[in-house]
Order: C-alpha cells, then structure tokens, then sequence
C-alpha cells in the first residue's frame, strides 16, 4: 500500500488536519485587530480596539460603542449584534471610573446634612453641613411678614388718598325735603278740581235729609 501524500496548506488558508485530498479553508479576515492569527491549522480570531465593538459573533466587523460614562451596552442578537446603551449601575448608585466599580450614593439626610448635589449615574452625591438652616428659614419667614404687611399699609395709605380726591371731585348736594304741607303748592287744574269735590261734597250732606223725608212718606 502507497504511504499517504500530505498536504500542506499554503499561507492564507488552514485545515484543522492535515489530509490527502488537499481540503484547506481560506483564512478569516477580520477589519480592525487580530486575536490570533491564521496558521496552518487554526483560523484566525479577530478583536475589536477600544472604544468599538464586534458586529458578529466572529468579530470579524466592528461598530463604534456610543455609550457614556456610567452606562454599558447590551447585546441583542445571536449571529449579527446590535446594542443598546444602558446604565451601568442600579438605582441610587453611581459608576466610579477609576475602580471600575459601582458605589452607593451618600444619604445627606441620613447623616443630618443638607444635600448640595443629588447623585446621578457618574457622581455621588455632594453633602454640608445645614447649622444655620434654621436661622435662615426665619430670617425668610420674617421678611415675607414685613413685606406683606408694608404692602398692606401702602394700600390703605393710597385708598384714603383716593377717596378724599373723590370726594373733592364730585360733592354730595344735600337737598332738604320739608315736611309742612303747606309748602307744597297745587297747580290751577289741581287746585279747581279739589274745590269742585269740595262742593259736590257739600251739595251731598245738604241733600242728605230730604231724601229720608221722603223715604218715610212712601
């Protein structure tokens, strides 16, 4: 039995093993870095450079990361990546570059302080010390009194100065209505009319006896 002819795989390609019927891949290709390059029997392995990310599973594309400080990127997909930016830390917490690590925000309440900054994703809270808290909320409460009650005292000031220039402007004529009856003179057609009852009135109680009379005679 002839030995078997090996075949060696020329440079750009690799076979895991060596073989007689000459069955060589061609070396991957990869955009930006490599992991580890081709040899005769291993593929190559790519790798992103900082501040990129692989595209697909075999790195063999890179895409640039767009997250910030204090956020990471999550990766969706099986065979093609895509990424969404997330914050690196959970709630009331905040990413310290430099240990790489994620740390709790400082309670400024819990330590009786008076809280200067609240904490966001990259910083921690900024606390001092509130000793003349309270002397500054009744110097506030203080002023606020004295401004309402000045305004109050300008208001009643200009609403008595207006009334006495009314009462300059438009004087009240006081018109005095007498009481005597006598005061009150009737015209011509009132007066006649008034003695003409008079009379018919008189006629009347003149009248009055001789219609008995004559009553009692029927």
């Amino acid at each position: 039995m002839a030995d078997a002819v090996i075949s060696v795989p020329q440079e750009g390609f690799f076979s895991h093993t060596y073989n007689i019927f000459d069955r060589c891949e061609e070396c991957r290709s990869c955009k930006q870095d490599y992991a580890e390059k081709c040899t005769a029997t291993t593929n190559a392995n790519c790798s992103c450079r900082s501040g990129f990310l692989c595209s697909n599973n075999m790195c063999s594309k890179c895409e640039e990361n767009k997250c910030v400080t204090g956020e990471k990127p999550l990766r969706t997909g099986l065979i093609e990546y895509s990424y969404q930016c997330k914050p690196a830390c959970p709630e009331k917490e905040y990413y310290d570059a430099k240990m790489d690590i994620c740390k709790p925000w400082s309670q400024c309440n819990v330590l009786g302080l008076g809280e200067k900054f609240p904490g966001n994703k990259t910083h921690n809270s900024i606390c001092f010390r509130n000793d003349g808290g309270f002397l500054q909320v009744t110097l506030g409460i203080g002023f606020v009194l004295l401004s309402l009650t000045l305004l109050m005292l300008v208001s009643y000031t200009c609403m008595k100065v207006l009334r006495k220039h009314k009462a300059k402007d438009n004087p009240i004529d006081i018109v005095t209505v007498s009481t005597n009856t006598c005061d009150f003179h009737l015209s011509k057609e009132e007066s006649g009319l008034q003695l003409f009852i008079q009379d018919e009135s008189k006629d009347i109680n003149s009248m009055a006896p001789l219609l008995l009379e004559r009553v009692k005679t029927i």
